[in-house]
């Protein structure tokens, strides 16, 4: 990155005039997907891998790489896209997205894999927060809408598929395979991408390239990142490791706030802070993710380990939760359209979050999972509410020139939400597992506890009658206090919906002001 441009550009509203752009809309949600897919397509993958290069201590790189990356990139690409061209940023994400799935198809050891996922990863920030940007600038507030409703569906499909998919591709194919899938859908996003969006290029002039807040703002979210993914389970949260990194993080953060405010054009701008909807929508996103963790990784543990599900049924028990979001960013949407209001709905959805997640306290050890899954529908109503609103929150609280910045900082928040409540989750999840299976096996519960959370079908089908009976409370209790803490985590998304304020949605296309006509001449003088 040189000194180069900088964009004020309510003109990047005239790609919303393409003949096309349906199709670039289309190739932008499609570079949205496949950033999301590969998120959830390679878990199902990883026996296979590891069977090929090796490499097993290595294993939970593959995930953690691709996500580090996604966490330290999405904020870079956001204000590039602010810089220069939206277009050709998004373009080149996907570019550098695809060549890193060749490169992990063709991974010849596990550094090699690891290495690429990283590149995989940093294309897949730049999908993630491109496609909203574009979308942001190409369509008004109101048919952005219909937009995110699009994305409900899309994120349900690739939590829900994803490994299903990754599971068919693995085992009729190669695990080689889901990397290489990627090529001809991104090459549909290009095309797409390409024909169907007209934005044009933002007036230049030359700025300073803030290179020492993006290295510290890097620095820091990685060091996050790491201590949510290491403490307490590859790490105690008393290490030196974490201690260590807890260090390094607030270090990093407290440089990277003061240079910010010292810097010209700062790779993220405080500006955006000082309006209290921008704000208030970086509680709302940090609770959607944190919800969603609490929700995808601890109700399918509840149906494996409390009710003996298989894991292919515990991932179809969440079909209601997500029909339930999708449904909501829908119908939301459509009324958000027709009225123009969407404060209203903000409040549903803390509100939803709070009572779908006491509705999990009432799940029990003899609970019918099919009943069990239909109470998670609250909890998709709400969290389709949060996300929806959350981005239109997000667009209507910016100027147009830092739409990129403005969408990378709420994709951060969201990762954050999902890395801090992954860590929070996990550490209450295993002190109550452990605390309830001591109480009812006192010494035997010693192996147990050695398994970690989870056990196989195998093991829990050996089980005695006891035993099992054991176990099955601990995991009950575990999400409990699980729910406990994000129906907490609801609430506070609820107070902060009651202090939104409600912003008219209106087209910059069509509210730019009029070029000033002409003076008219004065008239020549009568001949008396």
């Amino acid at each position: 990155m040189s000194e180069t441009t900088t964009a004020v550009a309510p003109q990047d509203a005239a790609g919303g005039h393409s003949r096309y752009l349906k199709l670039g809309i289309a190739g932008a949600l499609l570079g949205m997907f496949l950033g999301m897919m590969d998120s959830y397509i390679v878990a199902t993958a990883l026996p296979s891998i590891v069977g090929d290069l090796g490499g097993f201590k290595s294993l939970t790189w593959v995930i953690t790489a691709y996500a580090l990356a996604i966490a330290a990139s999405t904020q870079v690409w956001g204000k590039l896209s602010d810089l220069y061209n939206r277009k050709f940023m998004f373009l080149l994400s996907v570019v550098v997205f695809l060549a890193g799935s060749m490169l992990c198809g063709l991974s010849q050891n596990m550094g090699q894999l690891i290495g690429f996922r990283v590149l995989q990863g940093i294309g897949a920030g730049g999908l993630l927060v491109g496609a909203l940007a574009m979308v942001n600038v190409l369509l008004p507030p109101k048919e952005a809408t219909k937009v995110s409703s699009w994305s409900g569906v899309l994120m349900g499909i690739a939590l829900i598929g994803g490994p299903l998919i990754g599971g068919v591709i693995t085992d009729s194919l190669s695990w080689r395979w889901i990397f290489y899938v990627n090529v001809p859908f991104g090459a549909l996003c290009l095309v797409g991408t390409v024909i169907g969006v007209n934005v044009p290029m933002p007036r230049r002039q030359k700025v300073r390239i803030d290179y020492l807040g993006t290295l510290l703002l890097i620095a820091g979210v990685v060091g996050v990142t790491l201590v949510t993914s290491w403490a307490g389970t590859k790490y105690s949260w008393g290490s030196a490791q974490i201690i260590g990194l807890c260090v390094a993080s607030v270090v990093a953060l407290t440089a990277f706030v003061f240079v910010e405010r010292r810097t010209a054009e700062p790779i993220v701008p405080f500006r955006m802070f000082t309006t209290k909807n921008f704000s208030l929508a970086q509680v709302l996103g940090f609770v959607f993710n944190m919800t969603m963790v609490a929700t995808v990784n601890f109700l399918p543990l509840y149906y494996q380990n409390a009710r003996g599900v298989r894991p292919v049924v515990s991932g179809l028990l969440l079909i209601p939760l997500m029909v339930g979001m999708v449904l909501m960013m829908t119908h939301g949407g459509k009324y958000i359209r027709r009225t123009g209001h969407y404060r209203i709905l903000t409040i549903i959805g803390g509100a939803s979050i709070t009572v779908g997640m006491l509705l999990v306290l009432l799940l029990g050890q003899n609970t019918n999972p099919l009943v069990a899954s239909l109470t998670a529908i609250p909890l998709g109503v709400g969290l389709g509410c949060l996300i929806q609103n959350t981005m239109l929150i997000i667009r209507t609280s910016v100027e147009p020139r830092d739409i990129g910045a403005a969408m990378g900082m709420g994709s951060l928040t969201r990762t954050l939400g999902s890395g801090i409540g992954a860590a929070l989750y996990g550490v209450l999840y295993a002190s109550v597992l452990s605390s309830t299976l001591t109480d009812r096996l006192g010494q035997g519960a010693t192996a147990l506890l050695s398994s970690g959370s989870k056990l196989s079908q195998e093991e829990l089908g050996t089980m005695a009658g006891p035993v099992r009976d054991a176990w099955s409370a601990a995991v009950t209790d575990g999400l409990h206090v699980v729910a406990i803490t994000a129906a907490i985590a609801g609430a506070i998304a609820l107070v902060a919906a009651l202090f939104v304020k409600e912003v008219p949605l209106t087209d910059p296309r069509k509210a730019a002001p009029a070029a000033p006509a002409a003076p008219a001449a004065p008239a020549a003088p009568k001949n008396s």
